[in-house]
């Protein structure tokens, strides 16, 4: 479970403003095209970071250059050779050798999986781990690409299109005031699409706590017309707002008025990846137009769905504590860094049958999962949804980690109850009683109705560890 940091009292009075930026203006019925240039399937180099400016995103100065011929496709005798080079016991045959495997991508994961098993070196093995591990995080870091073609369609079936496409779905909180919109995407990064929509719309991920699976997208939610943000595939990170902070127990506070705080938001696609905990950001430059160093000492990052850490969603929001310069610039020309997650994967949808009589149950890594028990109180349908671990980990109180991941989402209970005909129904919240020993059991109330017969629980069953980069341009200082 991820904890949240105790913090020394501030007063953030001095001066809050909202990060707006300057744009142009778009109409909801002639969008501009997004233009994507897309890069080699399994090339290693870093993802491109987009800055938006208006309703296009600002393409690298190296995209005005022809395209690069995209390599020929290694054959499989290539990549053996490969495997065999980094058994050399010269560093400039292994390692030009491994970065030719990183750049096959993965049509060289089974080669290498296998050669593992072999007769390798200690520095074969750890280039051979290196690079899978690489190959892997690429993969997952990769995102989807959406490609559509809408003129004048309802913004609501354009949603649900984007997010079909990014395999997930779209829960549109204000769908009555969605206006018709005209985009054109051929292969564009997921979150370039959203946030064109978003100016479009006005309508992007929210920051509220929903149990409905999916984006949650509302109006002024965390992306807008000059949203300044850096694309990471699945993943991206938006500046927000900077505010002024006086540290009170300075001896002066006029003094201690050397610091600001910029907020952050990090989004991503439910469904690709599950819950998230993360760690403190790490900037590694930060400086004004001046030319100005804004590194100060590192500070507690505050996460607004702290509360709900085992709960997949889309916006993540923390904090970054920078330096105030003596005499500061009027904007941020280079903020960079990256921010540590543990990525949730490995999807598993549990779907179990609501019984009258009895119980129906699945177990999943030791933990077993039943449902049932369906009855009419007071004027409510009810049912249980019970948890038990494995008798040795009950009896010591200490489940696994994977044990307790699985304990936690499904508590937070991220699942979808429907009917005999597929109507879906919204519990009216739940209790629970139990302990580890004897298990944890909680009686879910449904308001009468259609009659509750099954249930799906999506549990993500594995982590990654991930450093997602930033490189923000050009944020207004206060």
């Amino acid at each position: 479970m991820l904890k949240l940091f105790n913090v020394p009292l501030l007063l953030i009075a001095v001066c809050s403003i909202a990060a707006r930026w300057s744009t142009t203006v778009v109409r909801a019925a002639s969008a501009t095209p997004v233009v994507v240039i897309p890069a080699t399937k399994n090339s290693s180099a870093p993802r491109t970071t987009h800055v938006v400016t208006g309703t296009a995103m600002t393409p690298p100065a190296t995209n005005s250059a022809k395209p690069a011929v995209s390599a020929p496709v290694p054959t499989p005798a290539d990549i053996q050779r490969w495997i065999h080079a980094l058994a050399s016991d010269e560093y400039g045959i292994r390692h030009p050798a491994a970065r030719k495997l990183l750049a096959a991508g993965d049509a060289a994961i089974p080669a290498m999986k296998k050669a593992l098993g072999g007769l390798t070196t200690p520095e074969m093995r750890h280039l051979l781990r290196q690079d899978i591990s690489k190959i892997a995080n690429l993969d997952f870091l990769r995102g989807p690409l959406i490609t559509i073609n809408a003129r004048n369609i309802s913004a609501q079936k354009v949603f649900q299109d984007i997010c079909k496409q990014a395999g997930t779905t779209a829960n549109v909180i204000q769908q009555g005031i969605l206006p018709n919109v005209t985009i054109h995407a051929t292969k564009a990064p997921f979150w370039q699409v959203m946030q064109q929509m978003a100016v479009l719309t006005n309508i992007s991920p929210v920051p509220w706590y929903n149990q409905g699976s999916g984006l949650q997208l509302g109006l002024n939610g965390a992306l807008n017309r000059g949203s300044i943000m850096s694309i990471q595939g699945g993943f991206v990170i938006v500046a927000q707002s900077i505010s002024r902070t006086i540290m009170l127990n300075q001896p002066n506070p006029a003094a201690g008025n050397n610091m600001f705080n910029l907020s952050m938001v990090l989004l991503t696609i439910p469904g690709k990846t599950g819950p998230l905990q993360m760690q403190n950001a790490d900037v590694t430059k930060a400086v004004d137009n001046h030319g100005n160093s804004l590194l100060g000492p590192a500070q507690p990052m505050f996460i607004q769905n702290g509360w709900f850490p085992n709960q997949p969603m889309s916006v993540y929001n923390f904090t970054l504590s920078l330096q105030w310069p003596h005499k500061p610039g009027k904007r941020i020309t280079t903020l960079k860094g990256y921010l540590p997650i543990l990525a949730a994967y490995h999807k598993k949808m549990l779907t179990l049958k609501i019984k009258a009589q009895g119980t129906v149950h699945q177990t999943l890594h030791g933990v077993r999962i039943s449902v049932g028990h369906l009855q009419k109180v007071n004027g409510l349908w009810q049912f249980t949804l019970a948890i038990k671990l494995p008798a040795a980990e009950a009896a010591a109180n200490n489940p696994t980690s994977t044990q307790q991941a699985i304990v936690n989402q499904i508590q937070n209970f991220n699942g979808d109850i429907f009917s005999s005909t597929g109507t879906v129904l919204n519990p009216n919240g739940w209790s629970s009683m139990g302990g580890w020993q004897q298990g944890m059991v909680y009686t879910i109330p449904i308001q009468m109705g259609a009659k509750p017969a099954r249930i799906t629980l999506p549990v993500f069953t594995r982590a990654r560890a991930l450093k997602i980069p930033f490189d923000l341009k050009n944020i207004p200082m206060p």
